[in-house]
């Protein structure tokens, strides 16, 4: 059985159940803290899981001293980072094991979204399971990018309580932490830009209209050479070139991501306030959601940052104009043909997820959780989890990405 198509289920069923209990608050909010508490437990107890603990796990064995690692950065492996090194080295004297490393790693990024989350009034389990099923392998198995995620999403809600010392902070530590926190903390200029700003809704609209033209007119080429001549460290161009060399000229996502900019640009209409840093933030991340499209692999990077506020801040603009009464024209009917849009998308990426793993010959989200070890030696299950993700690495995914290349 695969583990992650189980969770995304699980995720939906809760998301369904916020359009049965409309008409008890209270009971909706009990729902969504029971999902959050099961969603949470699930992704906790996830034992040596995802194809990057290859290199995660001989590392966290091995890791150099915090003073070593201050001494000589260079010697940290090239795809791993000098926060994430730290962080493992801290994690390590306090006499944390991997998995418990892994666990810590979920607590936090769940609690943080629990923070942000308390800003959604309604359907909060609906906003969980679409944060799930779109970003399940940021939570599961990239550990570095999910601390950056974890930071960044913390800074903006110091920024939105203006503790600028720890805007600070949380902004060094999203860069430390995963390369492309580097480049998402740059939103912060940006944020300064349209802080004061009311984005109107042409802004939304133009946007989706750059979606469509992205649709028709890839950027990659424009982009390599672009960024060949930014004065960043090589190995980050590097990265994103071949980022974005794995694209797609079509994507299905390509209808729920029009919906969504359609939604917010129908609603905005009729409601000039903001949510500040959260509004500020989400606009950015809708821009760049536009116009790297066609380039998944580099937008799911990108996006995780930007999911969280940009759900945030949909549900709230929607939900304020229905507690203010605004009357919308046909806006009962835009909303819920977006969240059908929305609905059907997450039912089919769940569908192509449990096909991937079908095809793969070794599926490295077979269920594996820590209960195995109950009935099995803990050096075993790692050694056959290793061995997995070794063989899926070089046999499925490198064979799927080549595939993927120009297509």
């Amino acid at each position: 059985m695969n583990y992650i198509v189980f969770i995304l289920v699980i995720a939906m069923i809760f998301g369904f159940s916020d359009f049965l209990t409309e008409r008890d608050p209270r009971l909706q909010r009990g729902i969504y803290y029971l999902a959050l508490i099961v969603i949470t437990f699930l992704f906790t107890i996830k034992y040596y899981y995802g194809a990057d603990i290859n290199t995660y796990v001989p590392f966290y064995d091995q890791v150099p001293t915090v003073s070593e690692l201050l001494a000589h950065p260079d010697d940290i492996p090239h795809d791993l980072e000098l926060g994430y090194a730290i962080f493992c080295r801290v994690m390590k004297d306090m006499g944390v094991s991997f998995y418990w490393m892994t666990a810590i790693i979920s607590l936090l990024y769940f609690g943080t979204i629990a923070l942000l989350f308390r800003q959604i009034k309604r359907k909060r389990a609906f906003a969980l399971a679409i944060l799930v099923v779109l970003d399940y392998n940021c939570i599961f198995a990239t550990y570095r990018q999910c601390l950056a995620v974890t930071c960044f999403v913390l800074m903006v809600l110091c920024m939105q309580n203006r503790k600028y010392f720890w805007v600070a902070i949380l902004a060094i530590l999203t860069a430390l932490f995963h390369k492309s926190g580097a480049f998402v903390v740059a939103v912060m200029i940006l944020y300064g830009m349209v802080r004061g700003r009311w984005v109107k809704p042409v802004i939304y609209q133009t946007l989706l209209a750059v979606l469509v033209l992205v649709f028709l007119l890839p950027i990659a080429d424009i982009s390599q050479a672009f960024i060949s001549h930014l004065p960043i460290p090589a190995n980050y161009a590097e990265s994103i070139n071949h980022h974005l060399m794995l694209g797609k000229q079509v994507q299905v996502v390509f209808a729920m991501y029009a919906a969504v900019l359609f939604l917010i640009s129908y609603y905005s209409t009729f409601r000039r306030s903001r949510m500040g840093s959260i509004a500020a933030v989400a606009f950015v991340g809708l821009a760049f959601v536009a116009v790297l499209y066609q380039y998944y692999y580099l937008l799911w990077r990108i996006r995780s940052y930007f999911l969280p506020l940009i759900i945030v801040y949909g549900f709230n603009l929607v939900q304020s104009i229905e507690d203010e009464q605004i009357h919308v024209p046909y806006g009962r009917l835009v909303r819920q043909m977006a969240c059908l849009v929305i609905f059907v998308y997450l039912g089919h990426f769940t569908y192509l997820c449990k096909r991937s793993s079908l095809e793969s010959k070794h599926d490295i989200y077979e269920v594996c959780t820590v209960f195995d070890l109950v009935d099995h030696r803990a050096s075993d299950v790692q050694k056959s989890q290793l061995l997995k993700a070794k063989l899926w690495w070089e046999e499925d995914f490198m064979k799927n990405q080549q595939n993927k290349v120009n297509r």
